[in-house]
């Protein structure tokens, strides 16, 4: 099965069994064709293209009639709308919704919410799609559309494109739309969270105790503030709670996911059983165990992995995860008969490759985490909620779940650049990767590939030996440096 839409260009240099050098290159946009779309709908600076009202205006215009034109539902046309923290999530918000709304479709506002939320919601609801206006674990500044289908599920490339062909056809002195009482209607969900709460409640229909369970949790000043806190808060865990207090500029700031140093400094202060530390949207996690030690997503899957294959719920006793992923995890999981399929970046790709193979479990080492018989895009709360039960259901403590894994020497770096020029086009590139991996002897691998959301390259290295992976990271950082800037 090939997943390589996903990916604008991908090529293989020097693939062996087991390692391979990887040039992957991702969210590559020609400016003259005004590509909006990267690899989680579209993103950038707020206020400035391509993050503007006025995209955001034309994107609510587009998406309410290329959904429209390929959803099933019969009903009325309806979009949920969601947002995160940030202080220009409710301009951009109320842009999108004005779009919605003049090409006669319904908008369900659902406030401040998780976007795996959205995601639920667009089925719950019978829309014909979602949209969570948030950049996820991005800086405050930067803001996007997260766009997802009727069947809760991130939409597929093909439909980003429509909608983008839509947005850059826009005319915005001749655009009319319907007149009277078929413009669209706005309503506020009665009581979202609440509602979000009981959902991921219903996984659980035994309930989870976690009474005596100390917990530290960091919302990032994120959509997860009050909804996180609420359902563990329920299920009788005491908390030590950061990031709560959003004020649309601290959104991710020196916290979260992507600073799990509060966690870990919190766990072993205060002797708590685990850490949670969500993004800005709460899509993904990273987990604290008692000792005070990081759990990725890579260690996440595999703890449920084989509680999923225990309880005979792992479809094909196989999981789905990216080419970002330990090598390491193949070969603990091979242990237990459990096989790994391996996609490109994105959780997109997951979830494509869950639906394709008829799978029921896969994710991102970032911590992006797809239980696909309950949800159908990444929920880093849900997947808390299952680590926790399992924690709870065998007596076991984090550390001890994740105690046999097996982890090879990994960095990733993520290097600023002033250009995005074809890596296949950098003159010596491929020589030098060519070196490096016969240097690695068939034990080691390197994987490039710009951001497709950022003017970044990232840059990771992986071999069995540590001070290896330090020294080809630093020749290539070297190398890139110079040749993009």
């Amino acid at each position: 099965m090939d997943y390589s839409q996903g990916v604008d260009r991908a090529r293989i240099l020097g693939s062996t069994a087991h390692f391979s050098s990887i040039i992957e290159i991702e969210g590559y946009m020609n400016p003259k064709a005004k590509a909006l779309f990267g690899t989680d709908g579209i993103r950038g600076k707020a206020n400035l293209y391509p993050m503007t009202p006025q995209i955001a205006l034309a994107a609510g215009v587009a998406a309410a009639k290329v959904l429209t034109t390929h959803c099933p539902l019969k009903n009325k046309p309806r979009i949920v709308v969601g947002r995160d923290t940030r202080i220009s999530s409710r301009m951009l918000e109320y842009a999108f919704i004005s779009g919605v709304v003049a090409r006669g479709v319904d908008v369900f506002e659902l406030g401040v919410i998780p976007s795996p939320a959205v995601g639920n919601f667009s089925k719950i609801y019978e829309a014909i799609g979602g949209v969570m206006v948030s950049a996820s674990h991005n800086p405050y500044y930067d803001n996007g559309l997260k766009f997802f289908g009727y069947d809760g599920a991130k939409l597929s490339i093909e439909l980003e494109k429509e909608i983008e062909r839509e947005i850059n056809s826009f005319d915005w002195l001749g655009s009319e739309g319907p007149t009277g009482s078929q413009v669209g209607k706005i309503f506020l969900a009665a009581n979202p969270l609440q509602d979000y709460q009981n959902l991921l409640k219903s996984f659980f229909p035994g309930g989870i105790n976690l009474k005596g369970l100390k917990i530290v949790l960091d919302t990032a000043n994120g959509a997860s503030f009050e909804a996180a806190p609420a359902i563990l808060d329920h299920y009788g865990a005491f908390l030590y709670p950061f990031g709560k207090e959003p004020n649309g500029i601290n959104i991710n700031l020196n916290c979260g996911s992507m600073f799990p140093q509060n966690i870990q400094q919190v766990v072993r202060m205060a002797g708590a059983d685990v850490g949670i530390a969500l993004d800005g949207d709460g899509d993904r996690l990273v987990l604290c165990d008692e000792n005070g030690e990081l759990c990725d997503g890579d260690d996440i899957l595999s703890i449920l992995a084989s509680d999923f294959k225990k309880k005979e719920k792992l479809a094909k006793n196989t999981i789905a995860v990216t080419v970002m992923s330990n090598l390491g995890l193949d070969e603990t999981l091979a242990e237990e008969g459990i096989k790994v399929l391996r996609t490109p970046v994105g959780d997109r790709n997951v979830a494509d490759a869950l639906a394709k193979e008829g799978l029921s479990l896969g994710g991102e080492q970032s911590g992006h985490i797809i239980p696909f018989h309950y949800s159908r895009t990444a929920d880093g709360l849900l997947t808390a909620l299952m680590v926790l039960q399992i924690m709870c259901s065998t007596g076991k403590s984090l550390a001890s779940l994740r105690k046999n894994r097996l982890r090879y020497p990994q960095k990733l770096w993520n290097i600023d650049i002033a250009q995005k020029k074809p890596l296949e086009e950098i003159v010596g590139l491929k020589k030098l990767l060519d070196e490096l991996q016969a240097a690695f002897n068939g034990k080691g691998r390197v994987l490039l590939r710009y951001s497709g959301t950022e003017p970044k390259i990232r840059l990771l290295v992986e071999a069995k030996d540590e001070e290896q992976v330090h020294q080809v990271g630093q020749k290539l950082l070297n190398f890139l440096k110079e040749a993009l800037g």
